[in-house]
């Protein structure tokens, strides 16, 4: 395993609901090294056998600091991930901008339209189909997009056409006003559902795909 830099941060995550050694602790704390920026973190306080405030207690005597420095988090519930992230997004230095401000990704045009055809064919067929699904633009032009939704098998194709083609058409309105907002245009959108047998270990296919 590499060293981490004196730049970087580490956490300290601990089980609030499992009993573990001061020592234990104190050697997990040594591990990480002295320079750098230890988050010291108790997770699975919504349990009931959780015991937060004596492990703030141990945690902090290890560490060097205030039992109310030790964060207190909830990965289930959510419960204190907002000051998690917080104190993480303050360790990170300042970088130059590799994008301009109002760059928000550096996808093209046609893999984020697939990623919306996508999302929207997963969203509706659930655990009916598994995610060895994928969608791509075949055509774009001013006034329409022509994409296909690739599955590996029949019975997947069968599923994501559905009956008389309701599930694809269903696909493709959940997915046309975001693709308009996209491109800032109304678009006729046409969907079709092709099978491809293994295209996940077809290297020209997901060379084409950027995946």
């Amino acid at each position: 395993s590499r060293s981490l830099s004196a730049s970087e941060g580490a956490i300290l995550l601990v089980d609030a609901a499992q009993r573990i050694e001061a020592q234990t602790l104190a050697n997990l704390y040594l591990a990480l090294g002295n320079d750098l920026h230890i988050v010291p973190v108790l997770n699975k306080i919504d349990l009931p056998a959780a015991e937060p405030e004596k492990y703030a207690d141990e945690l902090a005597h290890v560490i060097g600091c205030s039992p109310s420095e030790v964060l207190q988090v909830s990965a289930k519930t959510g419960d204190g991930i907002p000051d998690l992230r917080a104190e993480l997004v303050a360790l990170l230095p300042e970088g130059p901008l590799y994008f301009p401000a109002d760059q928000r990704t550096d996808l093209t045009v046609e893999t984020q339209i697939g990623e919306l055809v996508r999302e929207k064919a997963l969203q509706l067929t659930r655990d009916e189909v598994p995610h060895a699904i994928t969608a791509e633009v075949e055509e774009l032009g001013d006034k329409f997009v022509r994409a296909v939704i690739l599955v590996e098998t029949d019975s997947q194709k069968q599923i994501l056409v559905g009956k008389h083609g309701a599930m694809v058409k269903d696909i493709g309105v959940r997915a046309r006003p975001e693709i308009e907002a996209l491109l800032g245009h109304p678009v006729f959108l046409e969907l079709f559902v092709k099978v491809r047998p293994r295209w996940r270990r077809d290297e020209a296919t997901l060379e084409r795909l950027g995946l």
